[in-house]
């Protein structure tokens, strides 16, 4: 059985949170998903983060992390985050929601 949060999740929310304060947006974790993955050359894990941001900049922190998240440098001992994608969700008068899908590779 995998903890509820791993070390690679936790490093990608820090970075989230990073991202999105300058903002005044505020992480809320809706539900975290990780699959074990495994080929011939690598072993690892596929994240999905579903979050949502709250406050008056939800949306320019959205655009933020869809622009940066990608080429941010998130240090995870042991493992490497091959890749990192924001997938927008639904948006209210409260925040927007979306969808963090990571692949952490064991190094």
């Amino acid at each position: 059985m995998r903890p509820q949060t791993d070390r690679a999740q936790a490093a990608i929310l820090r970075a989230v949170a990073a991202i999105a304060a300058p903002f005044g947006a505020r992480v809320v974790i809706e539900e975290l998903r990780a699959r074990d993955r495994a080929s011939l050359t690598l072993t690892g894990t596929r994240h999905e983060l579903d979050v949502r941001l709250d406050g008056v900049g939800a949306a320019a922190a959205l655009a933020a992390l869809g622009e940066r998240l990608a080429h941010e440098t998130i240090t995870i001992a042991g493992q490497i985050l091959a890749e990192a994608l924001v997938e927008p969700g639904t948006a209210d008068d409260e925040g927007v929601a979306m969808t963090i899908c990571a692949l952490v590779i064991n190094d």
